[in-house]
């Protein structure tokens, strides 16, 4: 009986710790208490890891997908705090606002944690809804003028979504009411999608995939993702390109694997493929034309967004899965790094002078780690991740698609590779203000959770024993 209760009691004492943060002035406690959370998102896992596929609650359950996400949330969760600490304190804020901002952290890591867990599409909408909130609050924390801008639009943008995404819901529970099916849990959905109307199944994938790309980062609400890692601080930049694109990808793909097994499938990998490739093509031309570093590598999300919902399309469930959590470790170490770049020179420029091989040797091999994982080249994990998406692509009906994809994915190497090249080696005194030796020292110590990340990817790809492997595969076969 006591097991029962342990998901909620875990979003319970979450929401205690938010508000004990909220009210704390004291940064030692503030770190107590990201401690204790994170601790907390720790348990949670294990706890859910030794519950697999139990329902836990009338709307929470415990599977593969759940727990492996939930292990990323917790690692990637307590790089955030880690870095969240730093960049407070270097700007000097207030205990008051430090306090409101990591007691935000909290609801949203929270939040997401809700998302992974939840057996019911509807809890899934309203935890999504609830992560917008909390998100908010994270990229309005530096009150300038963008990222006040960043705030609403992310709000406004994120809300029409997620409305669109509950009128799917609701064109499902018609689809389900006329033909007795009340209960739009996921293990009923999956059992009685093949008796509903085809029609109203693509309607309701249709408006659900609008509504959650948004989340994801994908097309077509991709925009407001991208304007909020700009305007937001490095480390919250960090989470949406990483958990909060998990959180999307969670909610997509449970609806796809519930419609899977009806009549509509080759019609939503059609519609999957299309939203993939747009999301690379329009990622292609804005990495082309993008002066500004922390965009470029929002981009860049979008480009591996795409990637997965094209695995997805294909067929390649494990390599959509393993995807997703290779790019969120590969993604966040390098906004982690960008928060020392900007620290260093003041600015975002693609043409700044930085000479960062020289200037902050720990920090460009971060970068350069990260262009080789970014770019799915050899030894990183994501090369293949990427190759097993394109070795399903040329098997399956979209093989045709394939010289477009390959044309798109050289330029976007091409073009990232030249960006960080002009980053690590472009030397011009004038523009170049590297930090005191001490700073430097400082910042070096700071890489070590950003090269644990990418080791990590690393690790996934090439050297996972087979029981990790096992695992991500039932993931990815809900």
């Amino acid at each position: 009986m006591m097991n029962l209760n342990i998901p909620i009691l875990v979003l319970l004492g979450s929401a205690a710790l938010a508000v004990s943060m909220y009210f704390t002035r004291s940064v030692l406690i503030q770190r107590v208490l990201a401690v204790l959370h994170i601790s907390t998102l720790a348990f949670f896992t294990v706890h859910e890891f030794g519950s697999l596929n139990q329902i836990e609650s009338v709307y929470l359950k415990a599977d593969a997908m759940a727990v492996l996400f939930l292990a990323v949330l917790t690692i990637i969760g307590a790089c955030a705090y880690f870095y969240s600490f730093i960049y407070t304190k270097q700007r000097g804020d207030a205990p008051q606002r430090a306090a409101s901002h990591h007691a935000a952290l909290i609801l949203f890591l929270t939040m997401l944690a809700g998302v992974y867990v939840s057996r019911h599409i509807g809890m899934v909408w309203a935890f999504l809804e609830a992560s917008t909130l909390t998100a908010a609050l994270l990229i309005y924390h530096n009150r300038t003028k963008h990222s006040i801008e960043a705030t609403w639009k992310y709000v406004f943008v994120c809300s029409i979504g997620i409305a669109i995404a509950f009128a799917g819901i609701l064109v499902l529970s018609i689809a389900g009411e006329s033909k007795e099916v009340h209960d739009l849990s996921f293990e009923i959905l999956t059992k009685n999608a093949h008796l509903m109307d085809p029609k109203w199944l693509k309607i309701s994938f249709l408006f659900m995939l609008t509504g959650f790309s948004v989340k994801m980062g994908v097309v077509p609400l991709f925009n407001v993702d991208i304007d909020a890692k700009d305007g937001g601080p490095s480390h919250v930049a960090a989470l949406l390109s990483s958990v909060l694109m998990i959180a999307g990808f969670v909610a997509i793909y449970r609806v796809y694997s519930v419609f899977s097994t009806t009549s509509i499938r080759h019609w939503m990998d059609t519609v999957l493929m299309i939203c993939g490739i747009l999301s690379i093509v329009f990622a292609t031309g804005y990495i082309l034309k993008t002066k500004n570093l922390k965009r470029l590598l929002a981009y860049s999300s979008l480009e591996h967004a795409g990637i997965v919902l094209i695995a997805i399309a294909t067929g390649a469930w494990y390599a959509a899965v393993l995807h997703v959590i290779l790019h969120a470790f590969a993604k966040s170490a390098m906004f982690f790094q960008y928060a020392h770049f900007f620290r260093l020179f003041k600015n975002k420029n693609l043409d700044t002078k930085s000479n960062y091989i020289q200037t902050h040797p720990w920090g460009a091999g971060v970068f350069v780690l990260g262009v080789i994982a970014l770019c799915a080249l050899p030894p990183m994990g994501t090369f293949m991740s990427e190759l097993y998406t394109f070795q399903y692509l040329l098997a399956g009906p979209f093989w045709w698609t394939a010289p477009v994809i390959f044309i798109l994915m050289a330029v976007l190497v091409w073009a990232i590779g030249s960006h960080f090249f002009g980053i690590l080696y472009n030397k011009n005194e004038a523009e170049a203000h590297p930090t005191s030796h001490l700073s430097n020292r400082v910042m070096n110590w700071e890489t070590l959770p950003q090269y644990i990340l990418l080791l990590a990817v690393l690790w996934l790809g090439f050297l996972a024993p087979h029981s990790v492997i096992d695992f991500i595969n039932n993931a990815a076969h809900l």
